[in-house]
């Protein structure tokens, strides 16, 4: 779809979310997401076709972050055009390069100490590997404020905005006062094709991840656009920001406090997104486990404000307020 001369958007789905990547047609023409492994042959190369393009005119092809339905398509993309340059995140580069570190660093990093993570449904486990396709190197990273030339009249500033992940990536489009932006910023939850919930906001870090939604805010764009969420124009930029915001400040509370139902014995990250999970958002029961990204950066965040300490106790941990 057009959204911009010169400046497309093309839709698939993941589950039973909308995916999309962005194309940015000219002299130096420029991809933002690869998608699942199978998203190139499927979605962009017909895509590209319908448009009249050959893979070869793709000078460069951006992954805004570290997950399977962002740059799983790198290696079937290349194995096309193989003169197309991969580029992400300074600090994304080793997650994206290497499927078993991206798994135990991202996706499985909590199991051992807290019994949460994809791996404890294996079946959806294999479904990512799947979508994260075969390792391929990445050509150059990008640290942010970069400036990609598209053509001589036309450039596009990198963005370094973490929280999701710690070197995500954004591109503002300053002559179409745009902004797209992966999943940097979640609102209260990652809708389904048909807007209602699916995921809960899968920000891990707090301080990163406000300051991306301050960062947004501050470039004054007049629209939005990301890897699953509808596009968000003039007041509802504003309004979405907002929601980010809300969403951390919620948490924030309730998590509190739950800590202060269990002030004796402390609470594990299992219980507080079992209490919690209800209250913050009515994503389906399976999705709940994404839980554990924002929850365990809220008691993180707490701990280092001296607000918690950490029990271990036979493997697990407790948080318990001080």
């Amino acid at each position: 779809m057009k959204i911009f001369p010169h400046v497309y958007q093309i839709a698939s789905a993941v589950a039973d979310r909308n995916l999309y990547q962005y194309l940015f047609v000219g002299g130096n023409t420029v991809l933002l997401d690869t998608g699942a492994s199978d998203t190139p042959e499927n979605i962009i190369l017909p895509f590209l076709k319908r448009l009249g393009m050959s893979p070869f005119q793709i000078s460069m092809a951006i992954n805004t972050h570290a997950d399977a339905d962002h740059h799983g398509g790198n290696d079937s993309l290349k194995q096309v055009a193989d003169e197309i340059l991969l580029a992400c995140g300074d600090f994304d580069r080793d997650l994206i390069e290497n499927p078993d570190l991206l798994f135990a660093s991202r996706y499985d990093q909590w199991i051992n100490q807290h019994g949460v993570g994809l791996g404890t449904n294996p079946e959806a486990s294999a479904w990512v590997r799947k979508m994260v396709g075969r390792p391929r190197r990445i050509d150059l990273t990008f640290a942010g404020d970069e400036l990609i030339s598209v053509d001589d009249h036309r450039s596009l500033r990198a963005l370094h905005v973490p929280g999701h992940s710690d070197g995500h990536l954004a591109l503002y489009d300053a002559m179409n006062r745009a902004v797209f932006v992966g999943d940097a910023l979640h609102g209260e939850f990652c809708p389904n094709a048909s807007g209602a919930p699916s995921l809960p906001p899968a920000y891990y870090v707090i301080g990163p991840y406000l300051a991306t939604v301050q960062a947004i805010e501050d470039l004054q764009v007049d629209w939005i656009y990301s890897g699953h969420w509808p596009t968000f124009h003039a007041s509802q930029v504003s309004d979405f920001l907002d929601e980010c915001r809300n969403f951390v400040m919620k948490a924030s509370s309730l998590l509190e406090k739950t800590l202060e139902s269990h002030r004796e014995d402390g609470a594990t990250l299992l219980q507080c997104m079992e209490e919690c999970g209800p209250v913050l958002g009515t994503w389906p029961e399976q999705n709940r486990w994404l839980l554990m990204y924002p929850l365990h950066g809220h008691l993180t965040h707490l701990e280092q404000r001296g607000l918690t300490i950490r029990i271990e106790n036979q493997g697990r941990t407790r948080w318990k307020l001080i």
